[in-house]
């Protein structure tokens, strides 16, 4: 089991084994982060559960005395993690981007050669598939 909690002090991303420790994490970045004086967007940090107990929120996650949402998808630089017994990313969202910038390009460009349209997928429509 892992427990992500993504902060977005400049896309924070933490790794942890269990709440607990994913707690004492938060606790020592927000205290180095409050040294810099750089505040994290409470509003803004979520957390989702991989593993066998995925679906129990038993305890809560808290800094400064605001708890951290816990949520069933999160997106952390194109990826959308999702909470599940095992590590998850959905591909949906990158599949509809990809295919969105396709049907676009097609319409204003599907009388060029087939090399010239393979060029332009290429270039605009696959790096939508990945990380961006």
């Amino acid at each position: 089991m892992f427990v992500g909690c993504v902060m977005y002090a400049d896309d924070l991303l933490l790794l942890s084994a269990s709440l607990c420790d994913l707690q004492l994490l938060i606790s020592i970045c927000y205290e180095e982060l409050d040294e810099l004086n750089m505040r994290l967007n409470l509003k803004k940090s979520q957390i989702v559960r991989n593993g066998r107990l995925c679906a129990s929120y038993a305890c809560t996650v808290v800094i400064d005395g605001t708890s951290i949402e816990f949520v069933d998808e999160l997106k952390y630089l194109g990826w959308y993690i999702l909470s599940s017994k095992s590590f998850k990313i959905s591909l949906h969202y990158m599949r509809v981007r990809f295919y969105q910038c396709f049907n676009s390009l097609y319409a204003r460009c599907s009388n060029f050669s087939e090399p010239v349209l393979q060029y332009l997928v290429n270039t605009y429509c696959k790096p939508l598939s990945t990380i961006w």
